[in-house]
């Protein structure tokens, strides 16, 4: 039984590691972003994917050894949770579970702020570009020069006739 405890721990070591990596990669993030690197924010981006795969097979490692877990305690799998883990593994391995769920909910805590802070970034930066397209090409409903002044719609036209 205690194998079936280290193989879980060994899992959420791994996928500490992996979340760790994640978040020191949103916040170079968060320069490329800052500085508008946009082919750099790709292969982040790219990197990223293949770190977050990595972390779909880690839960997959997990779920499955949590239903062995579950099943050999007696309960539900999806009534097993860290709490329980730490309640029913030995002596031994109980600090070891508390701190993994404390390592665990700090880095995705601060993953979430970075990358909220990231998605904001991105979402100003889009507004300055769309304004910075508005002011060049204009709104077509905007009259900008009309060679009679006062009278009716604009037949001069704009410089540009549509939106970037």
């Amino acid at each position: 039984m205690d194998s079936l405890w280290e193989r879980l721990i060994d899992i959420l070591e791994k996928e500490s590691a992996l979340y760790r990596d994640i978040l020191d990669l949103s916040r170079h993030k968060t320069n490329i972003i800052v500085e508008g690197k946009v082919s750099e924010l790709e292969q982040f981006i790219g990197v990223e994917q293949k770190m977050l795969l990595g972390v779909g097979n880690l839960e997959q490692q997990r779920e499955e050894m949590v239903s062995q877990l579950a099943r050999h305690i007696g309960v539900p799998a999806d009534q097993f949770n860290i709490s329980l883990a730490i309640q029913q593994a030995g002596e031994s391995l109980r600090d070891r579970f508390a701190g993994l769920k404390d390592e665990i909910s700090c880095i995705l805590k601060e993953l979430k702020e970075v990358n909220d802070m990231n998605s904001q970034l991105i979402e100003k930066s889009l507004e300055y570009i769309d304004f910075s397209i508005n002011l060049i090409a204009g709104d077509p409903t905007d009259v900008t020069y009309s060679a009679k002044k006062g009278k009716g719609k604009d037949k001069g036209g704009n410089l540009f006739d549509q939106k970037v």
